[in-house]
């Protein structure tokens, strides 16, 4: 796969964040292996496409935690995790807080 191949990917994953993206789906996608497809997204990334998807999310869902108004269990559902504390860990994995603490954080820097 060649550079615009795994950009294509990556806008692939970007823009479909709240659903149950496989290694399968990208793969036959791209029509490539599974192995050959894995090897290529890490060596273009440097992450795995898992790993990616979850960056992904979290990324996402930043965004959505900065509105008050958005309840953590809707942001979660948002973005495609249907299992809060599955949420709660790859978030916390990801930025080294909860979703709560992180929406905190940034309450206190508004107020700044």
């Amino acid at each position: 796969m060649d550079a615009i191949d795994m950009e294509k990917a990556q806008r692939f994953i970007e823009d479909n964040l709240e659903k149950p993206l496989s290694l399968h789906d990208l793969s036959s996608k791209s029509g490539i292996s599974k192995f050959h497809f894995t090897r290529s997204f890490k060596a273009f990334t440097g992450w795995t496409f898992k790993s990616y998807h979850n960056k992904m999310r979290v990324q996402a869902a930043k965004a959505l935690l900065k509105d008050q108004n958005n309840r953590i269990t809707d942001v979660c559902y948002a973005i495609g995790y249907n299992d809060l504390s599955y949420f709660d860990k790859i978030f916390r994995r990801h930025e080294g807080m909860t979703p709560s603490s992180y929406r905190k954080q940034c309450q206190i820097m508004d107020h700044n």
